[in-house]
């Protein structure tokens, strides 16, 4: 992969090339076998989106350098932008997939939702 306009300040780029298999993946705040999102708000449902997007990952034998783009759905942009994005910036580090934030009317209580598309080798 290679990654294009990287912001020294936030891990983000604004362009990704790669080749390979292409995997996406949409999660929410919902941890699996359960019908509500995790309790303690924004922050703790994009916890909850990272930890399901390891488990994707190591289960396709990759890890989150793997990712190459993401797009963030929020239920209240003013209000979980700074929550969401330090959960965010704490996940990738110094890894900088391309990435939107969007401010949308999401399902009842959820607050958080992601979609992510990583660089993978042959799944079968």
């Amino acid at each position: 992969m290679r990654f294009i306009d990287v912001h020294p300040e936030f891990p983000v780029s604004n362009s990704v090339v790669y080749a390979g298999h292409v995997f996406q993946t949409e999660l929410t705040g919902v941890p699996p076998g359960q019908t509500t999102a995790v309790p303690g708000g924004a922050a703790a449902e994009m916890r909850e989106i990272c930890s399901q997007l390891n488990s994707t990952l190591t289960r396709l034998g990759v890890d989150k350098t793997s990712i190459v783009s993401c797009k963030l759905f929020l239920q209240d942009m003013q209000h979980d932008s700074a929550a969401v994005d330090a959960v965010y910036a704490d996940y990738f580090g110094s890894h900088t997939p391309t990435r939107g934030v969007y401010g949308v009317e999401l399902a009842p209580g959820i607050l958080v939702e992601a979609t992510f598309v990583a660089n993978v080798p042959v799944y079968e």
